[in-house]
């Protein structure tokens, strides 16, 4: 795999945990029955807004990882938008650089 599709797939991976774990951030106070409550008539806040917050930056992975495709399949190698592209990607992986399958090639 190329350096684009490792660090798409960490994102993912890495988004697919936070997602996940949304639910361990359930409010005491909530009418939902314990942790487990959150998604399902839980009306606690922050898992809702995590959530919403990961939906962003995969729309945002997909924005990069098109205009890099697009860029490829004119057979252009590294134009503008595809630098600009994979910045961005680098950016959104920047907060999970102490993670043990990070690279270092993936600094911004």
């Amino acid at each position: 795999m190329g350096i684009v599709t490792d660090l798409a797939t960490f994102l993912r991976a890495r988004w697919d945990e936070e997602e996940a774990d949304s639910a361990l951030f359930h409010e005491l106070d909530c009418p939902g029955e314990g942790a487990g409550a959150a998604g399902r008539g839980c009306c606690c806040p922050c898992p809702a807004q995590i959530r919403a917050q990961i939906a962003t930056y995969r729309r945002i992975l997909a924005d990069c990882e098109q205009r890099i495709a697009c860029e490829e399949a004119q057979g252009v190698c590294w134009p503008l938008q595809s630098i600009l592209a994979f910045k961005s990607m680098q950016a959104l992986a920047l907060s999970f650089e102490l993670h043990p399958a990070w690279e270092d090639s993936w600094y911004p």
